[in-house]
C-alpha cells in the first residue's frame, strides 16, 4: 500500500496499491461509513506510470508523468468515488491542490505562470488567473477546514522531554524501552503511541499500544519489523476510529 488520501466529508478513503513484481498500480476507493472497497476502472493496462493525487468532492484524482526521470507529475485523470468510472481528464494539466471550489492545476507548458482554478466534479475552467501566492494560501486555508475533524499524531524524538515522560510510561506499562521517536494521539477516551524498539541485528521494529485513560492496555500491535528508521503519521483517527497500515500491506480499523 503505496499512498493513502482522506476526504472527510464524504467518509471516502483513496487508495493507491503498487506491485513492484508485476510492475502494475490499483487504485482504490473505501467508504468509510459502510467498509465498501471498490477499484478504480482504469482505461489503460500500462498502470505503473500513474499516482494518487487527492480525494475530494466525490472524486479521485490520479496523475501521469511527464519527465519520468525528475518525477514530474503531468495530467490529472478523475474517478467517480462511488462508481470507479473516468469522468474526466486534462492530460496538460498538473495538479497542484484543492480549495473550496474546486482544483488548482498548473499548465506545465508555462514555467512560472498562473494557475487554473477547475470546477471538481466535470474539470471545467472556472478562473485561468490565480497567482502562485494567491493558490498557496487557497489551498493551505482550505487544509485546515477539510482535516479539522482528522487527528493526527504528534512527533517527539529521542531528547525531547516528551519522549522521555511517554517512553517512561511505556517502560513501566509494557516492560520495553522505546528508541528513536515516538508518535502520540490523545482524544476523551484513550492514548495512541507509536513507538520503536531496537532488535539484536540493529533494526527498528514499530508497534502500535492503545492505552484507555486508567493506563489499561486494549492494543499493542506489531506495524512493521526490521525498519532502517522512522516513519511519520504511522496513524491517524477519524471518526472514533483509528486507522493504520500494517507491514505496508493490511489497512486496519478499530473503534475507539
Amino acid at each position: 500500500m503505496w499512498r493513502i488520501r482522506l476526504d472527510t466529508p464524504g467518509g471516502w478513503l483513496a487508495l493507491e496499491v503498487r506491485d513492484a513484481d508485476l510492475l502494475q498500480t490499483r487504485f482504490y476507493t473505501l467508504h468509510l461509513p459502510d467498509g465498501k472497497l471498490l477499484e478504480l476502472k482504469l482505461p489503460d493496462a500500462n498502470t505503473w506510470w500513474m499516482g494518487l493525487e487527492d480525494v475530494y468532492n466525490r472524486a479521485v484524482y490520479l496523475h501521469g508523468y511527464g519527465d519520468r526521470k525528475l518525477g514530474q507529475h503531468k495530467g490529472i485523470r478523475a474517478f467517480a468515488t462511488n462508481t470507479g468510472k473516468a469522468l474526466w481528464e486534462q492530460p496538460d494539466l498538473a495538479f497542484y491542490g484543492v480549495e473550496e471550489r474546486g482544483l488548482l492545476a498548473v499548465n506545465i507548458s508555462q514555467q512560472g505562470g498562473e494557475l487554473l482554478l477547475l470546477e471538481s466534479g466535470y474539470g471545467n475552467t472556472i478562473r485561468n488567473d490565480i497567482g502562485q501566492k494567491e493558490a498557496a494560501e487557497r489551498v493551505h486555508l482550505f487544509h485546515t477546514v477539510r482535516f479539522g475533524a482528522v487527528q493526527y499524531p504528534h512527533l517527539y524524538r529521542e531528547g525531547e522531554t516528551y519522549f522521555r515522560q511517554v517512553r517512561d510510561f511505556l517502560v513501566q506499562e509494557l516492560d520495553c524501552e522505546p528508541v528513536s521517536a515516538l508518535e502520540y494521539a490523545e482524544t476523551d477516551t484513550c492514548l495512541v503511541v507509536s513507538y520503536y524498539r531496537r532488535t539484536a541485528e540493529n533494526k527498528l521494529d514499530n508497534f502500535l499500544a492503545v492505552f484507555d485513560l486508567n493506563g489499561f492496555l486494549h492494543l499493542n500491535e506489531l506495524l512493521a519489523g526490521a525498519m532502517d528508521g522512522v516513519g511519520s503519521d504511522t496513524f491517524f483517527i477519524f471518526m472514533r476510529s483509528l486507522y493504520f497500515v500494517q507491514n505496508k500491506t493490511i489497512l486496519k480499523a478499530y473503534s475507539l
